[in-house]
């Protein structure tokens, strides 16, 4: 049983890899070339030019409106012509300035625009800081195009961005792409490392408490997950590639084969485990509420584990129960 410390500090180049491997360039940190040398935009306010009347609204129908046409999955003047009103007034393409004023450069649409692409670009950064092997292994341009779909699919909703990637697993199963249950599998490993990251710290059963348990209790004994803790099986061994490109290599993406993995928290350290098929059936019972006893049965009756195999049994409830995977043990149902 192989536990894997997890550098995530993906802002540093990894060792062996291209010294941009997991670097994007910030969205507010895009160069603006001199005024000098910027070209005058085709719609921009020469000097002098009236300027139509502004709109008159409530600040709520205001704002409604700018988010709905920096959040459009295609464009600003596709959202205006979707959403002709701003409260009562009504607002054509060719009548945004009267909502934002055109510079000498730029034109108030040209200007809503930028905060359009702004928006789009800041919520692809996200996702690239959550999902940097990912990235990795679709390519720059793939990943983009996912993002944009994602975004569409799942507008923030929410000035924290921390969980605005929380549903990227998920959508890559239904996405027309040749990898889409690779990029599935490893979504939902890098997105628990997230999740555990976060997670509120818990208490942990300790070995003198699980050693404390009288032995005629253990079959009914039930075992509460720690909230620290998330368990997958996936359809590629898709830790094992994530832990190459952690290595530097850059691995192509492997062929289908079943893999289980926990992810985990120990202290500060989030730590990921590869797990045969008895710990992971083992483990997914427990963690639903099944009964030691009964868990067992079930591996017994699926012909994955035998009774000679107590001692390996042991051993692995001593390192889960080491690495904190446990809260407690509820031996209310337990007979007296």
């Amino acid at each position: 049983m192989a536990s894997r410390r997890l550098n995530h500090d993906f802002g540093i180049p990894l060792a062996g890899g291209t010294p941009n491997a997991f670097l994007r360039e910030r969205a507010s940190a895009t160069p603006l070339a001199p005024a000098e040398e910027r070209p005058r935009a085709p719609h921009a306010r020469a000097a002098g030019t009236p300027v139509a009347p502004p709109i008159t609204t409530s600040l709520r129908a205001l704002q409604e409106w700018f988010a709905a046409a920096v959040m459009h999955p295609v464009s600003v003047a596709s959202s205006v012509a979707e959403r002709p009103h701003i409260g009562d007034e009504a607002l054509r393409v060719e009548d945004v300035e009267r909502v934002v004023l055109p510079s000498d450069q730029l034109s108030g649409l040209e200007r809503l625009e930028i905060y359009h692409r702004a928006y789009r670009a800041r919520l692809v950064e996200c996702l690239a800081d959550d999902y940097p092997v990912l990235q990795r292994a679709l390519g720059e341009d793939r990943f983009e195009a996912l993002c944009h779909a994602y975004i569409a699919e799942h507008p923030s909703a929410s000035p924290n961005l921390n969980f605005f990637g929380r549903h990227l697993s998920d959508f890559c199963r239904t996405w027309q792409d040749s990898l889409s249950t690779f990029a599935s599998n490893l979504a939902a490993l890098e997105w628990a490392i997230v999740e555990v990251l976060h997670a509120a710290a818990a208490r942990s059963l300790s070995l003198e408490a699980l050693l404390d348990v009288p032995t005629e209790q253990w079959a009914a004994a039930r075992f509460v997950a720690s909230p620290t803790v998330r368990l997958f099986q996936f359809a590629y061994p898709v830790n094992t590639y994530f832990q190459a490109c952690i290595n530097g290599s850059n691995p192509s993406v492997p062929p289908r084969g079943e893999s289980a993995t926990a992810v985990f928290r120990d202290g500060p350290t989030i730590w990921r485990m590869d797990l045969n098929r008895p710990m992971q059936a083992l483990l997914a019972s427990l963690f639903a509420g099944v009964s030691l006893g009964d868990a067992l049965d079930r591996l017994v009756a699926a012909g994955e584990m035998t009774e000679d195999q107590a001692p390996e049994l042991i051993g692995w409830f001593r390192d889960w129960v080491g690495h904190g995977f446990f809260a407690s043990v509820d031996l209310s149902r337990a007979s007296i």
